[in-house]
């Protein structure tokens, strides 16, 4: 059986000097161009590599979902990829400096959309392009899928991640598919919502009642069925994907629909209260962990408008 690559998301919580990391929300801002954003990052990212103390990209990332594919990796034959969304496409064995950017919406360091000059989330593929094709790596290995993909075309290839990450790639994946000895055997890509008609063959689609199945949350589910598709394949000695794919598919259509426990809905003022009082209690707490204790408690509010009241209270706590 041939090699796997293994693609997958970066992670927002990272090792690292977190004082000193580069984070796109110093270089972009509404009045800032795409073109002058793009050039102005990539260029401080050079000079940080240069400059800066590194640190290997297995190291680099926490959490469940990393800890989960760096277990994959010590565990299957793969080489471990990251898409990372301020630095490009890394290999786990590269060495790089702490940074914050994310194709999410909804943080200071998401990456624009500039929905004035590109419709929907397009920008975030320019974006991809432009940092891939101005990758630090480049002297290293493949710094985009599809040259990846032309460097390794009998190889496997097991995408997964948030959709926000999988629009970000989506026309890099389509352009690699022509080096694909026999694409259909040789690609997947997991992820929870629909993507471009071009790659429509190749989704293996995941959803809450899958993540139950797994017996994971939501934040793991795309790395824990990625887990489990690499764990069948190697384990009986396949050698198409798209016949897993099919199986597994089948397979989850008899999934019991997953019980949903609805939060009590709060207002803007308790949910600010909660924060502060959350903030006394863990002064160095992230968003995303006071909006995990937060839905635990019993408690609802959407997701943008609850880190849009964190920051603004953790500011005025300053």
């Amino acid at each position: 059986m041939n090699h796997i690559n293994l693609i997958t998301t970066c992670t927002n919580g990272k090792h690292g000097d977190s004082y000193n990391s580069l984070n796109l929300s110093d270089y972009s801002s509404g009045k800032t161009f795409s073109n002058v954003l793009i050039h102005s990052w990539c260029r401080a990212l050079k000079e940080a590599l240069s400059k800066s103390a590194s640190i290997y990209v297995e190291d680099l990332y926490k959490g469940g979902h990393w800890a989960t594919a760096k277990a994959i990796y010590k565990k299957y034959p793969i080489d471990l990829w990251v898409l990372s969304a301020g630095l490009g496409l890394l290999h786990s064995k590269d060495k790089v400096v702490p940074y914050q950017a994310t194709f999410a919406t909804g943080y200071q360091e998401s990456i624009p959309l500039y929905s004035k000059d590109y419709s929907g989330k397009s920008f975030h593929r320019t974006w991809w392009k432009e940092i891939t094709e101005r990758s630090a790596f480049k002297s290293d290995h493949p710094t985009s899928i599809t040259e990846l993909m032309r460097k390794k075309p009998q190889e496997y290839f097991i995408i997964c991640g948030s959709p926000d990450y999988i629009n970000a790639i989506e026309l890099d994946i389509v352009n690699g598919l022509e080096y694909l000895d026999v694409p259909h055997k040789q690609l997947l890509i997991i992820t929870s919502k629909k993507i471009n008609f071009r790659l429509k063959e190749y989704l293996l689609k995941s959803d809450n009642r899958i993540a139950e199945w797994l017996n994971c949350n939501m934040l793991m589910l795309n790395i824990k069925l990625a887990q489990h598709v690499i764990r069948d394949f190697t384990s009986h000695q396949r050698d198409d994907l798209s016949i897993l794919s099919q199986e597994l598919s089948r397979e989850f259509n008899f999934l019991p629909e997953r019980k949903v426990i609805q939060g009590i809905k709060r207002n803007p003022d308790e949910v600010k209260k909660y924060i502060f009082d959350l903030l006394q209690q863990q002064p160095g707490i992230s968003a995303t962990k006071a909006l995990r204790a937060f839905r635990d408690s019993g408690n609802s509010f959407e997701e943008k408008r609850f880190r849009t009241l964190f920051q603004a209270v953790t500011a005025s706590n300053a």
